[in-house]
């Protein structure tokens, strides 16, 4: 099954996975935080998850998302 993330969608659950809030997210990404929370709903739909620790961590199996180096 190939799941695919938007551009934004990537950017969002990279900041997610951070430990970034919703709050946090829209203020870095200098969008407004209903648009976070509705492309934070679209990750967790398409991941079949229902939090950030769990869309993270399926991403990260499913290898459609790997960590930045630092």
């Amino acid at each position: 099954i190939k799941i695919e993330l938007s551009h934004r969608e990537m950017e969002i659950l990279g900041l997610l996975s951070q430990g970034f809030v919703k709050k946090q997210i829209a203020d870095q990404l200098d969008i407004g935080y209903s648009t976070v929370d509705t492309h934070v709903g679209h990750i967790y739909e398409k991941l079949q998850v229902k939090n950030a620790p769990a869309a993270v961590g399926k991403a990260f199996r499913m290898g459609i998302f790997t960590p930045k180096k630092e």
